[in-house]
């Protein structure tokens, strides 16, 4: 198979696929990169990935996970829709040091590659360093010259040069290209042109190999990346640098040793959204409410003086040191086509628990609205009669095209406020 073999499903969805042998074996072979537990793969091309979005390419196989939120679209456009949303949360979270994409005139080139557009990112913005001024630094040089530059070096010029008088080992610093960021930079691009589909960021990536034509040739190591200090110099870098751990360190086993048939990055989906709504809860709360995401930690019980049952709210809202609101976020679809409430029994669960450890009667799980079924806001209020008290937990929706600021005015409101809600008293 010459050409790269590109698969498309959505995460927690199976997915029939046309797939040859050779992308069967690949996908077996993801299963180390993924985890056995989370992908499942059936002999009539059958596919289920479990918990994850992002891409995994191994050998010529590529696999792009989608987010499962745009259910009842037309195929082609739920991709489309999923990538849109997908590329939202990416940005605002922060998360994997995502801080701006292109125009959504660019975007289109990469048709919903996630992959391609990490590439056109990362080859755009080492492009728009290297044009401004390429990376340069001292090197020490060890040379047999006739001549003395920088320092004399006499313990192997006595070793070396006995019967050489007019030769002298010596030592100086050079200010060129071969520094070990170029080095990181140029090794991590060698795979990238390998991988790539699109024609734009393969030119980019050759414009850059030319770039670094003068830097040696190395492989990867984890010290070489734990070597690199940022200073005044080369903190411009910081960014494109940011990207190629990316490439490296999400890669799974194959690149890191060595073998460059692996390429990955694997977002957790829930772990996505929780940073999403961390970060929309922070700047709606700020000067309000302390915002604490992923904690207070503590513990749901005590045996023989040794602490159990390990608690650790998605977000809470503290005042004065006192937890206030707990909420916790769940990617999950709770509405159906006809507006049927599928709330898990579980999550309603782990919620009493949590007010109990923290003595919070104010809980709010959240979840995103699909994109084509349901309405976002206050779905239901459930009311847990604890023994001279109430609990409430309070289920909410929003919506995910909406932009960041509208979705911050919007849960500030239904935090705020409980209205249009359907209460539910359990006793």
């Amino acid at each position: 198979m010459n050409e790269n073999t590109v698969l498309r499903i959505f995460e927690d969805r199976q997915c029939k696929l046309r797939v040859s042998q050779q992308n069967i074996e690949d996908l077996l072979g993801m299963r180390n990169i993924i985890g056995e537990n989370n992908i499942i793969i059936q002999a009539d091309g059958r596919i289920l990935i479990r918990h994850f979005i992002g891409f995994i390419q191994l050998n010529k196989t590529r696999l792009l996970i989608y987010p499962k939120i745009a259910v009842g679209l037309d195929n082609d456009d739920e991709f489309s829709k999923s990538f849109e949303i997908l590329l939202k949360m990416l940005v605002y979270s922060g998360f994997a040091g995502i801080k701006r994409i292109p125009e959504a005139q660019n975007i289109a080139k990469y048709q919903g590659d996630l992959m391609e557009l990490y590439i056109g990112m990362f080859a755009k913005e080492l492009l728009r360093q290297f044009q401004r001024d390429i990376n340069r630094g001292y090197n020490n040089q060890l040379e047999n010259q006739c001549f003395i530059k920088g320092k004399v070096d006499f313990n192997e010029t006595i070793k070396h040069n006995s019967f050489k008088k007019h030769l002298h080992y010596v030592r100086y610093d050079e200010f060129d290209e071969n520094t070990s960021l170029n080095t990181i930079f140029k090794a991590i691009i060698q795979v990238l042109i390998l991988k790539t589909k699109v024609k734009s960021n393969k030119i980019k990536l050759m414009q850059l190999m030319l770039w670094l034509e003068d830097v040696k040739d190395s492989s990867l190591t984890n010290d070489i990346w734990d070597s690199i200090i940022f200073n005044r110099q080369n903190r411009k870098y910081e960014v494109a640098f940011n990207m190629a751990k990316m490439f490296y360190y999400k890669s799974g086993p194959n690149i890191i040793s060595g073998n460059t048939s692996a390429l990955s990055f694997l977002i957790p989906t829930n772990q996505l959204f929780e940073m999403y709504l961390y970060k929309i809860l922070e700047k709606g709360y700020y000067g309000k409410y302390e915002v604490k995401y992923q904690g207070p930690i503590d513990y749901l019980a005590v045996l023989n003086d040794r602490s159990y049952l390990q608690m650790k709210p998605d977000i809470t809202l503290l005042k004065d040191g006192k937890v206030d609101k707990i909420i916790d976020a769940k990617y999950k679809i709770i509405m159906d086509e006809n507006e049927n409430l599928l709330t898990s029994q579980g999550d309603v669960y782990q919620m009493l628990a949590y007010s109990v450890r923290y003595q919070c009667d104010d809980i709010y799980l959240i979840y995103p609205k699909g994109v084509v079924y349901g309405s976002e806001g206050v779905a239901a209020t459930f009311t847990i009669e604890n023994y001279d008290h109430h609990i409430t937990v309070h289920i909410i929706k929003i919506d995910l095209e909406d932009q960041p600021d509208v979705t911050i005015d919007k849960i500030v409101n239904y935090i705020t406020t409980s209205i249009n809600c359907k209460e539910i008293g359990i006793s």
